[in-house]
């Protein structure tokens, strides 16, 4: 049974495993005269395991955009639909868009559906059952009519039922009367829904389906603007999404080569008609303006089971992905452009799917060596064969910047982002990735939404032609940006990671070639040389302090290319000095005896030490420290909750995160919401907490002024629980963060880290850890030097010695022999399979140990001439390596 609001956040308090509710229904607990003194927003938000993901904001609800010509009594208003902007007639009651084709109703939607006297039954699988049954026995009465006739009952209860607003919206429900709204539950029964539909694919005739989408087709296409601040009126948006025939209508289509449909489901009309639905209910859903409905469409989202939640991402991103490849095809058929039949928005409900679905067979027919368009999942890391990038032209910017399927779909998808950040499984965010838009132009994608929030973002004083001649000078030369409505940047997590490690590479790369012409022309002007690299001079016996001089003195040079040159040794960096003085200075950081970081033995991560024993700059120099590794790709060795990569990001914590550091801690915490006044008095807390510091000493701290003689009371816990809590996850080591933070940004103050979510921070920093390197994977990656070709050294008896020795050794001693070839145990972000590892045949038998060339992941091996001599030169190379020697 559902309890009352108040009831479950009780419910909630007592158990950790407890549902999660959005801002709205925070605010609505916060007002409850019940709920103890504590009136921040960070522990409501906390308790309920809301705050850990991106917040979604509360803020005035805008009303269409209208702009009033007295003259002529014209508005315009903005499409329910696509949001195109039309102008019609101040007293007119509807108008239709010319894009869509949406009727858009302007009075309000209960005089269109409330008052109908011809609603019909509610829908359920039970009475559409029940009229099936009965079509088939009336069929045994008369035999002489045709399937149509049998069940044109059906067909007409379907059509009349789904095209009624008042009908589907009261349909499938859980509980046939609920007074009032959940955040926990939309009451709509999903499992309904897809058995009725089943059931109608399974009748020996197709006119019932058919006339239950149709029905639905006609009710989107004969809408109302607003539905009201209730969310309960958005379900019957929520009842078509589920149809279980909408995905197939995307991904398989009839065409003329192909043989005639044997299932009902396969035939064009049906598709037609599912695209339709789903076309206007991801446009719907994604112009919705209240942003407490949104709130609660949201929170139901995140209440679908894994592969509910799971099939709804992809079936948006299969949308997205029929759209994208008349792109595709467009941009790899140049010569062909202007003799293809473009699709275009029609009225007719068939003709802009078949022209979409068509579109492929067209390019086809007149070349048949035009590229194919790619199928299955393609390449997940950042770099493609030079055959790959040459024979595939991207899809560019002007092809499908203005296109409104696409940003309301991607609008739609954010929700399920929001509605991601607020489970609590084991799903992971590239489950959002889409696959095509590996063939977009992103580096162009990505100047363009730059220029354009520029564009945007400009003041009225501001001159737009000087700021067109400085995008110019600096590269961004798309005047198109301005007037596009849909960037993919502004949806990164359609973006997988390689792309987006790519489009934060090239950004860096061209600020570090800014910086360096910079550094030439002001040594021209100065007529004193400088240098066009940040150079970093270290002595290993004082590591930490001359790596912070270094920093503290180069402000203005950190986003240069990094160099490091270690005092006394002769080593020149080309990529292998600098991840080994990123590896040296992490592992200094962490280490105990700086007193900077703990190890929370209840989690085993690390996080910020509450009583540091040195001063803030050491947080500076490791904040900046992260920066550079981001800037200069490179993979360091740390263990954090994602919290911190949250913190990196700004993106704001809360309750859940804290449980994540302190398991046992939160438990505890919980326990105090079921004590009674006596239980608490005999626990004697007070708002102050003893501490350690790492010389063992007691440390108070009071979470409230005065917070020593304040008793913890049925009355005060929640705040106590709120301070406690926030004292040891950011209010108690505020002075750290923000000493990191200001570190971490001195670097990364570009654009580009904006793309990444904290678990590709968490990856782009880390790498990947997986339990046992793929072998097979990496062999089939990997590059050999010295031999004729790649098959003779494949075939060779010693790379055979070789994969068998790293085939019989542990995941840890696996970890040491990459932390030997490459400078790192870890293996990139995107995957081994991108791991760029080159072996190199040094010559004749020698007694030589191999050698690592760690700049550019290569290991160079002589010809031992048995197996036992390469598995024991191998094991003393791994093992005795340090740096540029043998220790």
């Amino acid at each position: 049974m559902e309890g009352s609001l108040h009831d479950q956040e009780r419910h909630f308090l007592t158990s950790p495993g407890a549902p999660t509710l959005t801002s709205c229904q925070v605010q609505e607990v916060a007002s409850s005269p019940d709920i103890p003194q504590s009136t921040s927003q960070w522990r409501l938000f906390d308790m309920l395991k809301i705050s850990s993901s991106p917040k979604l904001k509360e803020k005035p609800i805008e009303p269409t955009k209208q702009h009033t010509d007295p003259a002529n009594d014209i508005i315009v208003s903005n499409c329910i639909c696509c949001a195109t902007l039309l102008s019609h007639p101040q007293i007119s009651s509807k108008f239709e868009c010319s894009i869509c084709h949406t009727v858009n109703l302007l009075k309000d939607f209960q005089d269109y559906y409330m008052k109908d006297s011809h609603v019909p039954h509610t829908i359920s699988f039970r009475y559409v059952k029940r009229v099936a049954e009965k079509c088939l026995a009336d069929a045994h009465d008369n035999q002489h009519k045709t399937l149509h006739e049998i069940f044109e009952p059906l067909s007409n209860y379907l059509y009349t039922a789904f095209q009624n607003y008042g009908c589907v919206n009261n349909s499938f429900k859980v509980k046939k009367s609920s007074s009032k709204i959940h955040y926990s539950t939309s009451n709509i029964n999903y499992e309904d829904i897809q058995k009725v539909f089943d059931l109608l694919t399974k009748l020996p005739t197709k006119r019932p389906l058919y006339n239950a989408l149709q029905g639905c087709s006609t009710l989107l296409r004969r809408i109302p603007v607003s539905f009201g601040e209730d969310a309960r009126n958005y379900c019957f948006l929520l009842i078509m999404f589920q149809i279980p025939l909408l995905s197939h209508a995307l991904t398989h289509y009839e065409s003329k080569s192909n043989p005639p449909c044997t299932r009902m489901i396969d035939s064009p009309e049906i598709k037609a008609l599912c695209y339709d639905v789903i076309k206007r209910v991801l446009g719907i859903l994604s112009n919705i303006k209240s942003v407490r409905v949104k709130n609660y469409i949201t929170s139901w989202f995140s209440r679908y089971s894994s592969s509910d939640f799971v099939s709804k991402v992809d079936l948006i991103n299969v949308y997205i992905t029929f759209h994208m490849k008349k792109y595709f095809y467009i941009a790899n058929n140049p010569e062909h452009r202007r003799k293809l039949s473009i699709p275009s928005p029609g009225n007719n409900v068939d003709e802009e799917y078949f022209q979409n679905s068509s579109f492929k067979e067209q390019i086809e027919q007149m070349n048949s060596g035009s590229s194919p368009l790619p199928t299955g999942p393609l390449n997940f890391g950042r770099t493609k064969s030079k055959k790959s990038k040459d024979s595939t032209t991207k899809i560019r910017i002007y092809q499908y910047g203005n296109d409104w399927h696409l940003k309301t779909a991607s609008i739609v998808l954010q929700s399920f982002l929001e509605a991601y950040n607020i489970r609590a499984d084991s799903l992971h965010v590239s489950i959002f990735y889409n696959s095509l838009v590996d063939y977009v132009n992103l580096k162009m994608d990505f100047d363009s939404w730059i220029s354009n929030k520029k564009f945007k973002d400009q003041k009225p004083g501001d001159n737009p032609e000087l700021s067109v001649v400085i995008d110019y000078i600096n590269g961004n030369q798309n005047s198109f940006a301005s007037s596009a409505t849909f960037f993919f940047s502004k949806y990164p997590f359609l973006i997988t990671l390689g792309n987006k490690i790519s489009i934060l590479e090239y950004e860096a790369k061209r600020i570090m070639e800014r910086k360096a012409e910079e550094a030439f022309i002001n040594s021209l002007d100065r007529r004193v040389p400088l240098d066009v690299y940040f150079r970093v001079r270290v002595r290993r016996s004082h590591f930490v302090q001359d790596s912070l001089n270094c920093i503290l003195a180069n402000q203005q040079n950190l986003k240069k290319s990094l160099k490091v040159q270690f005092v006394g040794e002769a080593g020149i960096d080309a990529g292998g000095l600098r991840k080994e003085w990123f590896l040296l200075l992490t592992k200094a950081m962490l280490s105990p005896e700086t007193g900077m970081l703990v190890n929370v033995e209840e989690s085993n991560y690390h996080w910020f030490n509450l009583v540091p024993i040195n001063n803030v700059d050491n947080y500076y120099l490791f904040g900046a420290v992260l920066g550079l590794a981001v800037y200069n790709s490179t993979i360091l060795e740390l263990n954090f909750p994602i919290a911190f990569y949250k913190m990196l990001l700004k993106i704001p914590l809360g309750f859940s995160d804290f449980e994540q550091l302190h398991p046992d801690l939160s438990r505890n915490l919980f326990k105090i919401k079921s004590l009674s006044d006596e239980e608490l008095n005999m626990l004697d807390l007070s708002f102050e907490i003893s501490i350690f510091d790492l010389f063992h000493n007691v440390v108070n701290r009071e979470l409230v002024p005065d917070g020593k003689n304040i008793q913890v009371t049925s009355k005060n816990r929640d705040l106590y629980i709120e301070k406690y809590a926030k004292f040891r996850l950011t209010d108690g080591v505020a002075e750290q963060t923000d000493s990191l933070l200001k570190g971490f940004c001195s670097v990364t103050s570009g654009n580009g880290l904006s793309l990444f979510s904290p678990e590709e921070i968490q990856l782009l920093l880390c790498g990947n850890e997986e339990g046992k390197l793929d072998l097979e994977i990496l062999r089939s990656v990997t590059k050999y030097l010295g031999w004729k070709d790649s098959e003779e050294a494949q075939n060779s008896q010693l790379i055979n010695w070789l994969w068998e020795y790293l085939n019989e050794l542990s995941y840890k001693e696996q970890k040491k022999f990459l932390s030997f070839v490459t400078g790192s145990d870890r293996i990139p972000a995107t995957g081994i399979q991108n791991l760029n590892l080159t072996i190199k045949k040094a010559g004749s038998e020698s007694e030589r140990l191999p050698t690592a060339h760690t700049c550019f992941n290569e290991l160079e091996i002589h010809r031992y001439a048995t197996k036992e001599k390469l598995y024991e030169k191998l094991s003393m190379a791994i093992q005795g390596s340090s740096g540029f020697g043998i220790k």
